[in-house]
């Protein structure tokens, strides 16, 4: 169900994948914002102390979870969820916390809506604009999501969107197998690649994904072998600390 196969090299470069046949845990849509209900960073730490892990903070709109775990020398690709004007919500990857942090401060921040906290003043397309000049690699979430994060459904400019973007997630751990059956459909109509995540904001959705990410590592050691092999031979391939 998860296509490991298709993950990007973008990902092995933040991670020298040195144990074959260890359990590691990737997760890149994971939320940490410390907020009522939703975990804290110091929660995720607590978890992935013991595990062999690459991660992705991408909280909506905000970026300190992210650097958090980068202070705490958890292996975080640097991210965040960007939730734009209409609604549309991208995940969004760079190689540097500082290329973050640019980003963050220069087109989010100053364009956060008065009322609407979760949501920037500008639409998918102004964003879309301003990152193809920037080094980083964007992947659509809950493509085929519930209510309105159904893009499929919702948007008639879904298509010019994903002409625009580098990789679709195909697996989402909230929601059912067929929608996430649907979004690979959609990534292999495209040609994108894959991206995969608990989408958790509670530590019971986070250990629910965990057990089934071993699940699926068992099931699919030759997928993995690919991944292992781009991680060795990739020349930026590191242990990622934030610094």
């Amino acid at each position: 169900m998860i296509e490991f196969d298709q993950l990007s090299e973008f990902f092995s470069d933040f991670y020298d994948i040195k144990a074959r046949g260890q359990f590691i845990y990737f997760d890149f849509h994971l939320h940490t914002t410390a907020s009522p209900r939703i975990m804290t960073p110091p929660s995720v730490l607590a978890f992935l102390t013991e595990t062999n892990h690459l991660i992705s903070v991408t909280d909506h709109n905000d970026i300190r979870g992210a650097a958090t775990a980068c202070d705490k020398g958890l292996n975080n690709v640097p991210g965040m969820e960007l939730v734009c004007e209409d609604g549309f919500e991208l995940l969004v990857y760079f190689r540097t916390m500082e290329q973050l942090e640019a980003f963050y401060s220069g087109e989010v921040e100053k364009n956060k809506h008065c009322y609407r906290a979760r949501r920037t003043t500008r639409d998918i397309g102004y964003y879309l604009d301003l990152l193809a000049e920037r080094e980083c690699y964007l992947s659509i979430p809950h493509i085929n999501g519930l209510a309105q994060k159904n893009y499929l459904k919702y948007l008639p400019y879904m298509k010019n969107v994903l002409k625009r973007v580098n990789a679709i997630e195909t697996y989402n751990h909230a929601l059912p197998r067929n929608r996430n059956i649907n979004a690979q459909i959609v990534r292999r109509a495209y040609q994108l690649e894959a991206t995969f995540g608990s989408s958790a904001l509670i530590a019971r959705e986070l250990m629910s994904f965990y057990r089934y990410l071993d699940q699926e590592e068992r099931r699919h050691p030759r997928m993995l072998e690919s991944l292992y092999r781009q991680s060795l031979v990739s020349p930026l391939a590191q242990s990622w600390t934030g610094q």
